[in-house]
């Protein structure tokens, strides 16, 4: 009887935690995977087959890499304070999704980057399209990879990656 107590009295105060009203602290998901590529400019405009080394074998192409979302030059990439990519882009060349999501935003309200999409995928990354002139998804689509989601507009076309609220480099995911 004793020990059934220290049992209930242990896991009460375990549980106690998951539902206390305390501020609560981040929690942040660091993956590790083998199978993250490095891609240079190059590759990527080109829209060239990525090629990448695991532990059992070298140069195996990958087939869950994630899609550029244009067929453009990238112009500037990703640092501190350019926390996405900018590509050369005519108006009206399609923008793709770089991979399966769900629309969490469609619209224009922030007159700085256009008519935006932001796309939410699996695992905590979010996707940013920009400066587009047409919007063909809205809020709430399931959307999948090569989907066509929008067209360029006049001004070069930018895009963002983040995990979560993080900003992210997005060449060690695109191919």
């Amino acid at each position: 009887m004793l020990i059934k107590l220290l049992v209930v009295i242990f896991i009460s105060t375990s549980l106690g935690g998951c539902f206390s009203s305390s501020p609560k602290s981040r929690v942040i998901i660091v993956e590790k995977s083998i199978n993250q590529q490095n891609i240079n400019q190059a590759r990527l405009a080109n829209n060239a087959v990525i090629v990448k080394e695991t532990k059992k074998s070298k140069n195996k192409v990958s087939k869950k890499s994630w899609s550029i979302p244009v067929a453009s030059k990238v112009i500037k990439t990703f640092s501190k304070k350019h926390t996405g990519l900018t590509f050369n882009t005519k108006p009206g060349q399609k923008v793709r999704a770089i991979r399966n999501g769900v629309v969490v935003y469609s619209g224009d309200k922030m007159k700085s980057y256009g008519k935006m999409i932001i796309i939410k995928h699996p695992l905590g990354f979010y996707s940013t399209y920009t400066q587009n002139q047409s919007l063909k998804v809205k809020n709430g689509d399931k959307i999948k990879k090569g989907q066509v989601i929008a067209l360029t507009g006049k001004g070069d076309f930018y895009f963002e990656m983040k995990k979560f609220e993080t900003p992210i480099n997005p060449l060690k995911y695109l191919k």
